[in-house]
């Protein structure tokens, strides 16, 4: 198998044309015609990866995150394009799959939504007519601090962090939940959930929520990625007859 019919597997579980239009996905660094005989899929790159693919020959990756955020300028060292040149300078290739994940069936959105059993599911930050990031629906009634609980044990996490309607609040019977970073879709949820879940809250977006009488809850970035990620691992290996590695740094988690 080369990249390209790698690509093209990955293409069929989370296609690439329903990430956001802005989006970096696909094959973002090597060859499609490089032979893949080593996969590693992990959510990111880092100097951490890269010496995994050193020490254990792995000479393609896919990652959730894009490796490269923006357009090259130049291919200088210099800059802070060194780590992806760092693995395009070892011939280790890099797919990207971000919100072609998210959107997909059974990708990131719809395994919160299973994780949280949301009935009566609707779809929001779209990508087209009919994909999107985000999900929203009704849940059995809960309290605040069985919510709490709730979210810590579903997610793997500790670290979360609640504005003050949330804790206002004294219980709930229907949610939001966009996976990664989704504040800047906040007012697309307001009168359709008691409650919204995502990464990457700021001050203003904790205060917007207050406003708009919109309990809000941050978990860590990668705690709400990391349940599709690992289905898309599993059905991955299916698809190229492997067992893959995914890996992720849990400090984050």
């Amino acid at each position: 198998m080369n990249v390209k019919e790698l690509y093209q597997v990955v293409n069929k579980l989370c296609p690439f044309e329903d990430a956001f239009e802005d989006d970096k996905v696909g094959v973002l660094v090597g060859s499609e015609k490089a032979e893949v005989k080593n996969l590693l899929v992990s959510h990111d790159i880092s100097k951490e990866v890269l010496d995994k693919c050193v020490e254990e020959n792995f000479d393609t990756l896919i990652t959730y995150h894009p490796s490269v955020y923006r357009e090259l300028d130049n291919l200088s060292f210099d800059e802070n394009y060194g780590l992806p040149l760092e693995f395009l300078k070892l011939g280790i290739n890099i797919i990207s799959i971000h919100t072609a994940q998210d959107v997909a069936s059974g990708g990131n959105a719809d395994s919160l939504a299973e994780i949280f059993e949301i009935n009566n599911t609707g779809i929001f930050a779209k990508t087209n007519d009919t994909k999107g990031a985000g999900r929203y629906g009704v849940i059995n009634k809960i309290g605040q601090m069985e919510m709490k609980s709730l979210i810590e044990n579903k997610l793997n996490t500790k670290i979360i962090r609640t504005n003050k309607h949330f804790e206002a609040t004294d219980d709930f019977s229907s949610i939001a939940l966009v996976p990664g970073s989704g504040t800047q879709f906040l007012n697309e949820v307001v009168n359709k959930a008691d409650l919204f879940i995502t990464g990457d809250y700021s001050h203003h977006h904790f205060l917007m929520a207050d406003y708009y009488e919109l309990a809000a809850v941050q978990v860590n970035h990668i705690s709400t990625e990391i349940p599709g990620m690992q289905k898309f691992v599993d059905k991955l290996g299916i698809e190229i007859g492997r067992k893959l590695e995914y890996f992720f740094d849990n400090f984050y988690e």
